[in-house]
């Protein structure tokens, strides 16, 4: 049986927003607002994408200092997720402040040397989430608003001329500030089929990786109470403090509020 709990997430607009979709043949439309079914929304991976970034900052924020980990703390280490990571990302790993295992948490290691000395395990960004390879305790919801979007244009100025350049003048839409996205955030509390319980470790086949090996000490401990304020710690609190979502943010574009109820 599964043991869910769902929040409503209301997001408001603070400043016009900008998530593109792709060109609208219809409406002639060049760079969109992406909407599903007629209606504004904000897609579940763009939700997901920035609550795992608040996630792993909390992480950072809260257990790295004087260029490493605290003692105790080092499988709270994220991943970044990705197969591929850039020259920049590159360089995060190196500073120790992300992991270095490929680029992203896996279940199972498919690395043949793991388990002989490489010290691997599901990051807790992944954990929530979910990693390659094994779900995770979070279901990101679409966000879905009324109303309509608005158009503008971009331009870049001639130095010569101090007008607009020659074929620059191009439209695009926005949502106006104050539109108001909704969506319901479903949390897995427990399945009783996998003996999995949000909060502690889970128990896993596949024996060669070290696991949740962060919450490896909350195994057969979670009550009611110490599992809400794990939800609040990780999932809610850090849901709220998403304050900033899309593009076009360098030209006022982006800012939010988010509440959860």
């Amino acid at each position: 049986m599964l043991k869910e709990k769902t929040f409503t997430i209301t997001l408001k607009t603070k400043e016009p927003l900008r998530i593109g979709g792709k060109k609208d043949p219809l409406s002639g439309a060049e760079n969109p607002v992406t909407r599903v079914g007629g209606k504004l929304v904000i897609p579940g991976s763009t939700l997901k994408g920035a609550l795992r970034a608040r996630i792993e900052e909390f992480l950072i924020d809260s257990h790295y200092s004087g260029g490493k980990w605290k003692d105790g703390f080092e499988h709270l280490k994220p991943c970044i997720p990705g197969a591929e990571l850039s020259e920049d990302e590159i360089l995060l790993v190196k500073s120790g402040k992300y992991r270095d295992q490929g680029g992203t948490c896996r279940y199972p290691c498919t690395d043949k040397n793991c388990g002989k000395g490489i010290n691997h395990s599901i990051c807790p960004a992944c954990y929530i989430l979910g990693s390659m390879g094994l779900n995770g305790f979070v279901k990101v919801p679409f966000l879905y608003a009324e109303g309509s979007a608005s158009e503008l244009y971009s331009s870049r100025i001639d130095r010569g001329t101090k007008t607009v350049a020659t074929g620059t003048n191009r439209p695009y839409e926005l949502v106006p500030s104050g539109t108001v996205f909704t969506g319901q955030l479903i949390i897995l509390l427990e399945d009783t089929v996998l003996d999995w319980k949000l909060g502690e470790a889970r128990h896993m086949g596949e024996t060669r990786t070290l696991g949740d090996k962060w919450l490896e000490t909350n195994k057969g401990k979670m009550d009611e109470k110490t599992q809400l304020d794990f939800v609040n710690k990780y999932i809610i609190e850090t849901l709220k403090n998403i304050n900033i979502l899309g593009g076009y943010k360098s030209k006022g574009f982006g800012t939010i509020q988010v509440d959860v109820k």
